[in-house]
């Protein structure tokens, strides 16, 4: 199975990302886009695991998250990868961002000590959508998206399970820890 772990978002963010999918299909930039039940920012993308590395992943996250305080994120930029040539996705950055650095340096480290590779920083954004294909003058376009910043809470971490289908993503709740605090097992 494809899994990730992940910091889910409020329902403002939803709706802002919402709007700046508009925004861009009104503009001519066509591509997937999220949906607002499936908008979230990515700490970790595992692609495909088995269980039993799903278990040691919730294990791990149990360890790190419920030692770790829970903390706010705020939006406020708008960017997109890769930076030369065509953009292949626009998305949303996070002002202020050394709590969720701090979250995924501790998880990283114990990630690998079970044989996970990933790189030393996270780049925090939320996937405002997947670009196929661009209008003229997409950069201006771009950077003259403003928008207002959007603060939500980040409470708890979750593992998902991603099946890809021809209707969008489908996502699976494996496994939830709380800041601070509990867990939750599906």
């Amino acid at each position: 199975m494809r899994v990730f772990m992940a910091l889910r978002t409020s329902f403002e963010v939803s709706s802002l990302i919402s709007n700046m999918q508009d925004e861009l299909k009104k503009n001519g930039f066509y591509g997937s886009w999220p949906v607002q039940d499936n908008v979230h920012l990515t700490l970790f993308f595992f692609g495909e695991i088995g269980a039993d590395k799903s278990k040691q992943i919730a294990e791990i996250m149990d360890e790190i998250v419920l030692k770790s305080d829970k903390f706010s994120l705020t939006l406020n930029t708008v960017g997109f990868f890769p930076l030369k040539g065509l953009p292949r996705v626009v998305w949303m950055g996070c002002e202020k961002d050394e709590d969720v650095q701090d979250l995924y340096e501790k998880t990283n480290v114990f990630l690998k000590k079970r044989g996970f590779e990933f790189r030393e920083k996270i780049i925090p954004h939320i996937t405002v959508g997947r670009i196929k294909g661009v209008p003229k003058g997409w950069r201006k376009i771009l950077s003259e998206m403003k928008h207002r910043p959007v603060e939500f809470k980040c409470e708890d971490v979750e593992l998902f399970s991603s099946e890809l289908t021809p209707n969008g993503s489908i996502y699976t709740l494996i496994h939830r820890s709380e800041l601070g605090g509990l867990r939750d097992e599906r």
